[in-house]
């Protein structure tokens, strides 16, 4: 069962549905938002977004 889970979990980061968890996040002030850098748990894919 833990062989297709990560199959499964493969296909869905393939496809655009990642699983991240928040790693850093710069907080700021006025008009300006927050900028979080992100990881997905599965394949480890890093980026960044807007909080």
């Amino acid at each position: 069962m833990q062989n297709l889970s990560s199959t499964i979990g493969k296909w869905l980061c393939w496809l655009g549905f990642h699983d991240f968890q928040v790693l850093s996040k710069t907080f700021s002030f006025g008009d300006t938002e927050g900028v979080e850098k992100v990881e997905c748990n599965r394949c480890g894919m890093v980026t960044t977004r807007r909080s």
